[in-house]
């Protein structure tokens, strides 16, 4: 079943978690305040960039490693737009959900789990971005963002943060939080 909450909490000019026990697909985030067109962020989808992809192709539901810190991320789905894995030139985007990444990407070459154990570069990625825009269609800054919520060590406290650049001193905010069906 798709989950759906919504709420309204006040700006302190500082970033609010608002936690739901899972963290959402989609937030939409609107000062009802002023009337400012709302916010949208898709806290749970990371984007990973990636070019100088090697000949061992990467798919969906292989783990992808680090070379340089170690993070590592499920792959959910892979878009290339130029080259190609025989050619070892390809490049695009690894998308993969919040969950099923631990630390964070740098610029750095990174293995398949489905690659032999002699690989060392089956691409080269760069830092991992969190999507979001405006309703004018900017680029959202990192303290305008809508970002992921993990929570604590030893909670379910899941949900998302409004960054501090939305969170305006003393207005109503009203907010909605969408997750696919799993």
């Amino acid at each position: 079943m798709e989950s759906f909450r919504s709420g309204i909490t006040v700006g302190n000019g500082a970033a609010i978690n608002v936690e739901l026990g899972w963290i959402p697909d989609r937030v939409e985030v609107y000062n009802a305040t002023t009337g400012t067109p709302y916010n949208v962020g898709f806290p749970n989808l990371m984007v990973i960039p990636f070019s100088g992809g090697g000949t061992n192709e990467i798919s969906v539901g292989d783990t992808i490693t680090g070379q340089t810190n170690g993070a590592t991320a499920i792959i959910k789905q892979v878009l290339l737009y130029s080259g190609t894995w025989a050619g070892g030139d390809a490049a695009g985007f690894f998308t993969a959900e919040r969950d099923d990444i631990v630390g964070t990407f740098t610029s750095e070459a990174v293995v398949s789990s489905a690659s032999s154990s002699s690989a060392t570069d089956d691409a080269d990625v760069t830092v991992q971005a969190i999507h979001g825009f405006t309703s004018t269609g900017a680029i959202a800054a990192a303290n305008t963002s809508i970002i992921a919520y993990v929570g604590v060590a030893g909670s379910n406290a899941k949900g998302f943060t409004i960054a501090s650049g939305l969170a305006v001193e003393a207005k109503v905010l009203r907010w909605a939080a969408y997750r696919d069906d799993r």
